[in-house]
């Protein structure tokens, strides 16, 4: 039975998945991913033009999840009680939990085995925009709030990304269960919480 094409992609895609997680995306080759999909090398380029974009591929529902995390902080829609509303926390803390545990292995490509691709520097491409974003956001509020002392540098800014990959590092490096991550990530979103109100003089 002739198999079809859109099996024949995610054959492709899952063996690339399992040699980028082993190997790395640097050290895996287009003819290892045709061989481990059982498919013939020039066959594999009528799918995906190069090893890049296979990459690219696996990890995009990730990247999207993490950019739509940044670009959902809005001024507009913020009310200083969040700071102290177990309800926004609790969804902070879902929405933690479903990142790490819909995409463990995608975090641990992206974060470990990106050296080579497009995506190599995420992590510092991901920390420039969120500052961008953070700061854009405090400045908002700034005009929403004009009694709050709003003095937060874009270095510390830069900081708090870097704890949040710092996190997802451990999330994903770790076997850690479904409680105890949500005990871990709940200590997380207070700390931070208070910590922002903090800074605001909220």
């Amino acid at each position: 039975m002739q198999k079809l094409k859109s099996d024949i992609q995610k054959t492709i895609l899952d063996a690339a998945e399992y040699l980028f997680t082993r190997k790395g995306y640097k050290n895996t080759s287009m003819r290892e991913i045709a061989t481990k999909a059982d498919v013939g090398l020039s066959n594999i380029y009528n799918y995906f033009s190069n090893k890049d974009e296979i990459f690219r591929h696996i990890l995009q529902p990730v990247v999207d999840e993490l950019y739509h995390m940044i670009y959902n902080h809005d001024a507009e829609k913020v009310d200083l009680s969040m700071f102290t509303d177990s309800g926004y926390q609790k969804k902070e803390i879902e929405q933690y939990m479903d990142l790490a545990g819909r995409y463990r292995k995608q975090l641990k490509l992206l974060l470990f085995h990106a050296q080579g691709s497009s995506l190599g520097n995420f992590r510092e491409d991901f920390t420039n925009e969120m500052t961008r974003v953070i700061d854009l956001f405090f400045k908002e509020l700034k005009v929403k709030y004009p009694y709050l002392n709003i003095r937060i540098s874009d270095f510390f800014v830069h900081l708090n990304t870097a704890w949040l990959f710092t996190m997802l590092e451990e999330l994903v490096m770790h076997h850690i269960k479904k409680d105890d991550m949500k005990i871990f990530i709940s200590e997380y979103i207070a700390f931070e919480t208070a910590g922002w109100k903090e800074l605001m003089h909220a």
